[in-house]
């Protein structure tokens, strides 16, 4: 991985206005700046685009600038002649929201979840979180970790740097499968005893076989004849039962009639009195004809008198017609007369000097006079012709000959109201009348029916007295179906008991002839359990020498081994760049004890243990570690820390091309500080990116390129200085 571009905002001490780091203007940069200027977040907001963590871990929202609510970084680097960019960002709502974009050029890798889309990542870096701080970042107090530890310490840093505890999983998991197979085998050896504890009955259950099936033949032979002897009474029973029920439906149908003959004698009695009560009635209603035949007369006389009151008032009615008419007509001719009379008084005025019109009360001239007079006098024609013209002599006829008739029109009132006071009872009679002949027909009807009682009776009768006979000859079977209910009730219990033993019985044959034919399937079982015995002891055997292989002298040794020249290799490459081949490192991992020189007398061989020892030599020859100056043990310590990284890198299947060195550069001399330029110089063509964290401001000038890191009041920011 080849760093490109860095774009950050708001993250930690940086603000939103930060510029863009463009890694392609360098080589070799110094990253410098006063404490808690933000040198190192500019490597975590790296590590936190690409893996979503930092030197804080997993606590995201505290990256967050203060008092901001999102923070975004966006990471380009080159792999393999590829330009890829991780955007990654954070908004504080709610619980929080993340979002991660991976892109290749304008080809968009992102996948449905943060997760799968995180795991694309590292697969491509080949280079997860944690290799990547052990290996291109070399973290400040970290350098002299190896070389400073004891031979024990150094054997688990290099086994955690190889990765080495996956083995231990696998041992564990070996150790775990061992006690399955050890639990398995126990349950194996319970279940061999049982089957041949089980096999040893085979002869017993022969002998309980045949007693089983000699009880099973008397069981059989018991039910067998309580079955017959429960069919004898039940056909007894079901016999009493049938002539049990026809004497009871006797009884029932004696006990019916009977009823109906009482029911029949009351409504004769009731019905013999009904035709008394109507006799007396009908007595009561005698002579009612020709009392309504009286009445029938009075009725034409009176129809006769309403005629002539009917006549007589339409005659009057008549005679005041006519004379209405005749008053009419006198009052028209009085009318006329009086209008004449007026017309004669104004042709008199209209005569005189001085005369006024009739109509406009103004004084008319001569010529006006003549036409007033010619109106009036054409008006006096009109009413004089009209006059004339009235006459009611035909009325008068009419009205005498009417007179006559009406006096011939004789209406006795006193008389017409006595007929109608004799009429009132009439409704009554004629109810009565009616009364009489309803009670005729229900007498007749009363009659007939108890004609018919009469014969219903003797047949009910009859019927009764022949069922009483035949119910008293019929005998009572009560008592002996009683006592055959109870003797079923008692076989039928002796014979569920008796079914219960023999199913106990036929169960136990069962079970037992079960038994014995599973012999042979117990027999095959065994050696089938026998032969999953063995094979679990196989088993067994190898997952111990697999938990032997896993374990830290098996396998994870062996690893260890054969990392150990390569780390040798690598370190002495460095240290010959370093030192111009002054000074190299050897790895030992075992050493003879202190006594060597005893020999065993079992063994006759030399005592050996296992260790991780570093050798340095130099032109003078071995000497330890701290027989070496201060620039001397940094020299052994870069290279054996780079060694370390780059196999710990190249074990990931990365290439190491970008160093970060963070380190504590301080407690150098002057020339410590020049061996360190000396260092970086001599490294450089093996990396691509290399940056070095620093806060020493003599050091800084000695590389060609700075990047100066400051902070302010909205935030920390940096420059670019150099190449």
């Amino acid at each position: 991985m080849i760093p490109v571009s860095l774009k950050l905002s708001n993250f930690t001490s940086y603000g939103k206005s930060v510029p863009e780091l463009d890694f392609t203007k360098f080589h070799l940069a110094a990253i410098s700046g006063p404490n808690g200027a933000g040198k190192s977040s500019l490597l975590d907001a790296i590590t936190w685009c690409l893996w979503g963590t930092s030197r804080l871990g997993d606590s995201t929202d505290a990256l967050v600038h203060l008092g901001q609510k999102e923070m975004r970084v966006e990471f380009s680097f080159e792999l393999d002649g590829h330009i890829f960019t991780v955007k990654r960002s954070r908004v504080l709502k709610g619980v929080g929201l993340t979002s991660l974009e991976f892109l290749s050029g304008l080809h968009s890798l992102t996948e449905g979840t943060i997760k799968i889309t995180q795991q694309k990542i590292i697969d491509t870096l080949h280079l997860s979180y944690e290799t990547f701080t052990n290996s291109s970042y070399l973290r400040q107090g970290h350098a002299d970790e190896f070389t400073t530890k004891g031979p024990t310490d150094r054997k688990k840093i290099l086994a955690d740097i190889l990765g080495l505890s996956h083995y231990d999983l696998l041992e564990e998991k070996a150790k775990t499968k061992i006690k399955e197979i050890q639990a398995n085998l126990k349950l194996l050896e319970y279940q061999i005893l049982e089957l041949e504890v089980e096999l040893t009955y085979k002869e017993e259950g022969l002998e309980k076989k045949k007693s089983a099936e000699e009880e099973l033949i008397k069981l059989e032979e018991q039910i067998t004849n309580l079955e017959a002897e429960l069919k004898l009474l039940r056909n007894e029973r079901e016999t009493l039962n049938l002539a049990s029920e026809q004497r009871l439906k006797l009884e029932q149908s004696y006990l019916q009639n009977k009823k109906e003959l009482e029911e029949i004698i009351l409504q004769g009695k009731s019905r013999t009195e009904n035709i008394s009560q109507l006799t007396g009635q009908l007595d009561k209603l005698k002579g009612i004809e020709e009392k309504l035949k009286q009445y029938k007369n009075l009725q034409l006389e009176k129809e006769k008198m309403d005629k002539m009151k009917q006549k007589r008032l339409e005659t009057e009615k008549l005679l005041s017609e006519i004379q209405n008419k005749i008053n009419l007509k006198k009052q028209k001719q009085d009318q006329i007369k009086n209008e004449l009379q007026k017309i004669n008084l104004q042709l008199e005025k209209t005569q005189k000097p001085g005369a006024k019109c009739p109509t406009c009360n103004q004084e008319i001239d001569q010529d006006k006079k003549q036409y007033v007079y010619k109106i009036l006098t054409e008006q006096k024609e009109t009413l004089s012709k009209e006059l004339g013209g009235i006459t009611y002599l035909k009325e008068a006829g009419e009205l005498a000959k009417l007179s006559t008739n009406l006096k011939n029109l004789f209406f006795d009132s006193q008389k017409y109201q006595n007929i109608n006071t004799q009429l009132l009872d009439l409704d009554k009679l004629q109810q009565q009348k009616e009364q009489k002949l309803q009670t005729q027909a229900t007498l007749k009807t009363e009659e007939r029916v108890v004609l018919e009682m009469r014969s219903l009776y003797q047949n009910k009768n009859k019927q009764v007295l022949q069922q009483k006979q035949e119910l008293q000859k019929s005998p009572d079977y009560s008592d002996k179906l009683k006592y055959t209910n109870q003797e079923i009730i008692k076989a039928e219990s002796q014979l569920s008991e008796i079914r219960s033993m023999e199913k106990e019985a036929r169960s136990t044959l069962g079970q037992i002839t079960e038994l014995i034919s599973r012999t042979a399937q117990l027999e095959k079982t065994k050696k089938q359990k026998l032969k999953e015995q063995t094979s679990l002891q196989k088993e067994g055997g190898v997952f111990e020498e697999l938990s032997l292989a896993f374990g830290k002298k098996g396998i994870q040794a062996m690893i260890i081994e054969t990392a150990i020249p390569e780390i040798e290799d690598e370190a002495n490459r460095l240290l010959e760049k370093l030192t111009e081949g002054r000074m190299k490192i050897k790895l030992e991992t075992q050493r003879e004890t202190k006594t060597h020189r005893r020999v065993s007398e079992q063994t006759k061989a030399p005592g050996i243990i296992e260790t991780l020892d570093i050798i340095i030599s130099d032109e003078v020859g071995e000497r330890p570690y701290e027989g070496y100056s201060g620039g001397e043990q940094f020299r052994v310590n870069f290279a054996i820390r780079l060694a370390l990284s780059k196999l710990l890198t190249h074990r990931a299947g990365a290439k190491l091309q970008f160093l970060v060195i963070d380190e504590g550069f301080g407690t150098q001399d002057t020339q410590g500080k020049s061996r360190i330029v000396e260092v970086l110089n001599a490294i450089k063509d093996d990396f691509e990116k290399i940056l070095i964290i620093t806060h020493l401001e003599e050091l800084k000038d000695e590389f060609p390129t700075r990047i100066e890191v400051s902070k302010g009041t909205s935030g920390s920011t940096f420059v670019v200085i150099g190449d």
